[in-house]
């Protein structure tokens, strides 16, 4: 059985285990700091959209146009669960890929020792042979399947957790 996280509307939404610190960062820097403030979210889509594309125009380092979409997908996913407060099971960062944003799927270490989905890595050495995350070059070095993180995803998500929103 799952363990339940048990948040109050007052909550930071910091609190909420998984959302993930790019996903916190679009929604702080949009004026949503509470539990509260998601489930009262009126499809400010626009808002949430602006907000990332000023993260991303801040940003030194560039990430394909796709990863923009997904963390704003990522957020109103995030949202749609806190507002229904049926607690689907979020993705913990741990076992979320920083290119997709989502669980990783068919999860590769490269050198720098990173993790990502197999397909997700591929897409972006098609355009760079940098690691996106430590901007070192690797391309050309192997990518290696991670067992161990497949098997950590397979048993978390046999046992996911969920929360449930308290007034």
């Amino acid at each position: 059985m799952a363990d339940e996280q048990e948040v109050t509307m007052s909550a930071s939404i910091r609190t909420i285990k998984g959302i993930g610190p790019q996903v916190i960062e679009v929604f702080e820097a949009a004026g949503f700091n509470t539990v509260r403030e998601l489930t009262v979210f009126n499809c400010e889509d626009r808002i949430l959209w602006v907000t990332i594309e000023s993260i991303r125009d801040s940003m030194s380092q560039k990430f394909p146009p796709g990863y923009w979409r997904m963390l704003m997908s990522r957020c109103i996913n995030v949202i749609y669960r806190i507002r229904s407060a049926q607690a689907s099971d979020f993705v913990p960062s741990e076992y979320m890929c920083p290119l997709t944003l989502d669980w990783f799927i068919d999860p590769v270490v490269t050198a720098s020792g990173h993790s990502y989905s197999r397909a997700a890595i591929e897409e972006w050495l098609t355009t760079s042979s940098a690691d996106p995350l430590t901007r070192t070059n690797i391309g050309g070095a192997p990518i290696y399947s991670n067992v161990a993180m497949k098997n950590a995803l397979d048993h978390y998500r046999l046992h996911y957790q969920r929360f449930r929103i308290l007034d």
